[in-house]
């Protein structure tokens, strides 16, 4: 990553807007026009272990059904790389079934074929991930890979640049919070008087098992439609 090429990305982005959301969703567009992927999003993440999770932007439906799936399965290439704090990067999806079998097999269903993921962060600070995905197989060449790296880069000073409050993980700004999972994680805690990540790994499985969005789940279990039993 260099100086100059910050300052050439920053005039790529050809925004006259400092609305956060604007900036962002230029940032994914862009990685789409010069990073040679077939979508991109933002996905920010909220404090603790990540629960509270939102959709900055996304250029593609494929984008949003990969971000669902990872959220319901709790593996794949995002989850790693916020794990790990480094890119993940998966030149061909095909080898990756026996490190994320359930994520591996929904995303080929969706044709994607390869899958990069660069944290969001600043030191220990991490807010989110950029998540850039191919429908054909092979690894970003080093142009590509500097400039989704510098995008990163970008990406997460305008989210950081624009938090409010004094939790710098707070992501209370953004439309798409998906305050709903958070919500239900919290009534199925109390209802079996479990840990909030057993709760949420619960609700996950009943996503996954039911092939079910597991914002669609959440509302019926918010919506005490849905109770989920000691064995579920």
């Amino acid at each position: 990553m260099t100086a100059r090429r910050h300052v050439e990305l920053l005039g790529m982005l050809k925004v006259d807007s400092t609305d956060p959301a604007t900036l962002l969703r230029r940032v994914c567009e862009l990685c789409v026009d010069i990073c040679g992927v077939s979508g991109a999003a933002i996905v920010v993440h909220g404090a603790g272990d990540g629960t509270a999770q939102a959709v900055a932007c996304a250029t593609d439906p494929v984008s949003l059904v990969l971000d669902d799936l990872q959220r319901t399965v709790g593996e794949g290439p995002r989850v790693a790389a916020r794990a790990l704090g480094g890119p993940v990067l998966v030149a061909d999806l095909a080898t990756a079934g026996a490190r994320w079998p359930a994520f591996t097999s929904e995303a080929q269903s969706v044709d994607v074929a390869a899958v990069f993921s660069f944290p969001l962060h600043v030191g220990a600070v991490r807010v989110g991930t950029l998540d850039l995905h191919r429908d054909s197989k092979g690894s970003l060449s080093w142009t590509e890979l500097r400039d989704a790296l510098t995008l990163a880069d970008i990406a997460t000073h305008l989210v950081l640049d624009d938090l409010d409050g004094p939790d710098p993980m707070d992501v209370g700004w953004l439309s798409d919070v998906h305050a709903v999972v958070h919500q239900a994680t919290g009534v199925v805690s109390v209802q079996l008087d479990i840990s909030m990540h057993d709760a949420l790994s619960r609700i996950r499985a009943h996503a996954y098992a039911h092939r079910t969005p597991l914002d669609e789940v959440s509302r019926q279990i918010v919506g005490r439609d849905l109770y989920l039993e000691i064995g579920d």
